[in-house]
């Protein structure tokens, strides 16, 4: 055998491994690459995605202070508001008590049936006389405006009769008495030389008192208020203040002071 034919063998013989060698690689190779290309059709398959949830609604911010909630305000009810609308400060309700001092105060007066008032009441007591008179009744006016001297002596004998203690209760001190002012009198049925309790029982005063606030009079010192007005009851001094606060006063069963205090 001939050295090329050796050669040729040979050769075809490598040839032949290397066909046999690739063959079989390939035939491996083969499921390897199946698998491969089966894989992105599988994962191709659709996913079904679940619905997204609705966003949750943001909650309203909650304040780290308390809110204070408005509570309405209230009206204020007026106080005594039922009271007359007067001038507290004007001529008629000049006030003359041991707290209260006028000095001399001296009014203007007029007199009428022999006693002088202050010019400004004349007419009222003509009418409040007049009306008494009308119901058939006795009156008698008496102690209208007194001036500081007269006060002083009559204060004077009553502390001689009865000690300054007792005689401030029944006659006060010269400036401070209410006839010093010209706007009261002691109205009776008839002249008395001394006055006590028992004239609230005279017709005569029993229709005054209910009558007076019509003409702008009041009972001055009224009972049970002693330890209001310093003074004894007196159902024969009546006092000019004017119709409205007269009205007031005897309907809510005041003394003047009381009534006075209301305004402050």
């Amino acid at each position: 055998m001939s050295g090329k034919r050796v050669v040729r063998i040979i050769f075809g013989l490598i040839l032949l491994v290397v066909f046999a060698v690739c063959s079989y690689m390939s035939f491996v190779a083969a499921p390897k690459s199946m698998e491969m290309n089966k894989a992105p059709a599988e994962s191709a398959a659709p996913v079904e995605t679940p619905a997204p949830s609705a966003a949750p609604e943001e909650s309203p911010a909650v304040s780290e202070e308390p809110v204070e909630s408005e509570v309405p305000e209230e009206t204020p009810e007026p106080v005594n508001s039922d009271l007359p609308q007067i001038d507290i400060t004007s001529w008629e309700f000049v006030l003359a008590n041991l707290n209260n001092p006028i000095g001399e105060y001296t009014p203007t007066t007029e007199t009428l049936e022999g006693q002088p008032l202050d010019t400004r009441i004349i007419e009222p007591m003509k009418e409040f006389v007049a009306a008494a008179r009308a119901e058939g009744l006795s009156v008698y006016l008496s102690s209208g405006y007194r001036d500081y001297a007269t006060q002083q002596y009559l204060y004077n004998r009553k502390v001689a009769q009865y000690g300054e203690e007792v005689a401030k209760t029944i006659v006060a001190p010269p400036g401070t008495s209410e006839h010093q002012t010209g706007l009261a009198c002691d109205i009776t049925d008839r002249y008395y030389e001394s006055k006590d309790r028992s004239l609230e029982n005279t017709a005569m005063y029993q229709w005054m008192s209910q009558h007076c606030q019509e003409y702008g009079f009041i009972v001055r010192y009224p009972d049970g208020k002693e330890d209001v007005t310093g003074i004894i009851y007196e159902p024969w001094h009546f006092r000019y203040v004017g119709v409205e606060a007269a009205t007031y006063i005897m309907e809510h069963g005041l003394c003047l002071e009381e009534f006075l205090e209301l305004y402050k």
